[in-house]
This record gives C-alpha cells, sequence and structure tokens, in this order.
C-alpha cells in the first residue's frame, strides 16, 4: 500500500513540474519588453533597459535613447539588490546604454554603462562599470567599482573595490583589501599583499611616493 501511495505522490509531482516548466518558454528570437517572459536561445533585441527575470544565452542588442541623460543622475547606481535584479545575459551583450539592474553577464559586453551583481568575461563601458562580483578583464571610461573583484581592471579616472586579487590600472586605486598590484597616480589599500607604483602609494605599513609594497600578513594578537 505504502508503495502505491509512493508511486502515486512521484506521479502527481511530475505533472505539477511538467505544467511548471510549461510556463517558462523560450525562443529562438525575441523583443524586449515583453508581456510574457521568454527566456532566448538566439539572438534578442531590446528597447531600453526593460528586462524580467529572463535568461539570453546568445547575442543581446539593446538600443537606449536615454543614455544622454545619464551623466545628469545625481547619485551614484548601487549593485542591484537580489529582489530588483533582472537579466542574465551568457555570451554577447551589446548595447547603446547598458544594464542598469542586471543579474549575471557571462562573456562579452560591450555598452555604455553597466550595473550587474555578478559580471564574468570581458567587458568595454564608456562611463562605468558596477558589479558586486567583477571577474575578468574589464575596461571602463570613468571607473570601475565591485565588492569583489579577481582580475585585470582598467579606467581612465578609478577602480574601486573592497576586495581585489589582480591588477589595478587608473589614475586613483583603492581598496579595502588588495592582492596584487595597483599602478595610477594615487593607490590606497588598508590590506596590501602586492605592489604599488604611482606618484603616492599608501597601504598599512607605509606612505610612500614611486613604489611601495608588503608581502607580510597581519599576525594575530594574543
Amino acid at each position: 500500500m505504502k508503495t502505491k501511495l509512493s508511486i502515486i505522490a512521484l506521479f502527481i509531482s511530475l505533472i505539477i513540474f511538467g505544467q511548471e516548466s510549461l510556463k517558462i518558454k523560450s525562443s529562438l528570437v525575441t523583443l524586449n519588453p515583453q508581456k510574457i517572459i521568454r527566456n532566448t536561445n538566439g539572438f534578442n533585441v531590446g528597447i531600453l533597459d526593460d528586462y524580467q527575470k529572463q535568461r539570453i544565452n546568445g547575442i543581446n542588442f539593446q538600443i537606449n535613447p536615454l543614455t544622454l541623460f545619464y551623466p545628469l543622475i545625481p547619485q551614484a547606481i548601487s549593485v542591484p539588490t537580489e529582489n530588483k535584479s533582472t537579466v542574465t545575459v551568457n555570451g554577447l551583450h551589446f548595447s547603446t546604454g547598458g544594464m542598469m539592474d542586471g543579474k549575471k553577464l557571462n562573456g562579452l559586453g560591450i555598452s555604455m554603462y553597466h550595473h550587474s551583481r555578478t559580471t564574468n568575461g570581458f567587458s568595454v563601458n564608456f562611463f562605468n562599470n558596477t558589479s558586486g562580483d567583477l571577474n575578468g578583464f574589464h575596461i571602463s571610461g570613468f571607473a570601475n567599482s565591485s565588492e569583489k573583484g579577481i582580475g585585470l581592471n582598467m579606467a581612465f579616472l578609478g577602480n574601486d573595490s573592497n576586495d581585489f586579487k589582480g591588477m589595478q590600472i587608473s589614475m586613483c586605486n583603492e581598496s579595502e583589501k588588495m592582492r596584487g598590484v595597483q599602478i595610477g597616480l594615487v593607490n590606497k589599500t588598508k590590506n596590501l599583499r602586492g605592489l604599488q607604483f604611482g606618484l603616492w602609494n599608501v597601504n598599512e605599513k607605509r606612505k610612500f611616493p614611486i613604489i611601495n609594497w608588503n608581502f607580510k600578513s597581519k599576525k594575530n594578537k594574543s
């Protein structure tokens, strides 16, 4: 009797799962904004930064005529929260504007600005890149900002990260915790294991021009 009940329960759960899966549709070509959420396995064209909880596998091409107003935003845009983050792009993302509420970008991104919870791969941004996790090779005209990063970050004005491993190159580089190399006019970090090259370099050991370093870990005080 127990065996029969188990089989019936399993059969019912499979039916429910199948019905739920039918709600998540995917298409070869999609257009945003869309009333019904559709994932993309191929090519997506987006008008404005209007995404839902969707996944794009392939090419995402976004047109955003509001890009000229982006520099007028009065305060910096922070990393989107889990609830507010929307689209995941696996592949190529090309935009005349950019993401403001991205969940994840895996691949190549070319845009005016970029704000996402996670960015993995290679990105080129005219204004800035703000990501919770920023991994790979990222170039921005103004700044790269991340909570945690691994790889190479290059920007004209500044790179900022709470925890970074790799290399930062910019006029001003700042990091709470840095494991690697900073190259710029001004380099600042509170916890360095590596090298700093610039006109003024600051870490927990010393303040020095031209070159600064620290390779020793902090010892825990008893």
